[in-house]
């Protein structure tokens, strides 16, 4: 057996920070970690705005009425709540139980979650086609809440939170993305569209010109 004899040269030569001559040289790991930047919403702590795709300053508001596009650079964004939990509108009188609540969230981090996952499995080519609905998540499954059970809903892209809020499940959405033999629609529709005829949500329905 052949020994490494370590001279005084080579272990100073291990100490050396080690440099990439060529940069095809990158190791795999760092080509794929999964980046969510272009879908994700920037809020700094205790920032007085939000800055999301479509607005690049919105500023935080407490109290709700009407606003003119032309008078702002951006619409302002209302909210209730500021990110600590603190009531900011003064005039908000809660209407829901803390089992609603708790409901409601857990139904916009299941969508939220189920995103980052089905984001992943397109872009590794298990799916043909998926649209996360990332910061959209309140606006959906607060909307679907409002209503009653006997509404119909003629759902759109981006709108899993209707969906999960009306007790669609996790099996229910995997058998229509993955068009198995679960799937109400036989594989008939491209993936992400939803529909369910007991809860009365109508599949998002789409015609091409030619």
């Amino acid at each position: 057996m052949k020994r490494l004899r370590l001279t005084s040269q080579s272990v100073s030569a291990l100490r050396r920070p080690l440099t990439l001559q060529q940069p095809h040289l990158v190791t795999a790991p760092a080509l794929t970690q999964t980046r969510y930047n272009a879908t994700s919403i920037s809020q700094r702590p205790d920032a007085k705005h939000v800055s999301f795709p479509g607005a690049v300053k919105s500023a935080f508001v407490n109290s709700m009425h009407f606003e003119q596009p032309a008078m702002h650079a951006a619409i302002p964004t209302y909210r209730v709540v500021d990110q600590h939990g603190v009531v900011v509108d003064p005039t908000f009188t809660p209407d829901l139980s803390d089992e609603e609540v708790i409901k409601h969230y857990r139904d916009m981090l299941t969508v939220s979650v189920m995103d980052l996952i089905m984001y992943d499995a397109q872009r590794q080519g298990r799916l043909s086609f998926y649209m996360v609905s990332t910061g959209e998540e309140a606006a959906t499954v607060g909307t679907a809440s409002a209503l009653e059970k006997e509404d119909v809903i003629f759902c759109q892209y981006r709108e899993q939170g209707v969906l999960q809020q009306r007790g669609f499940t996790l099996p229910d959405f995997m058998n229509q993305l993955f068009a198995n033999r679960k799937d109400p629609g036989k594989g008939r529709n491209m993936p992400v569209h939803y529909g369910s005829k007991a809860l009365n949500i109508v599949s998002p329905v789409f015609q091409s010109q030619g």
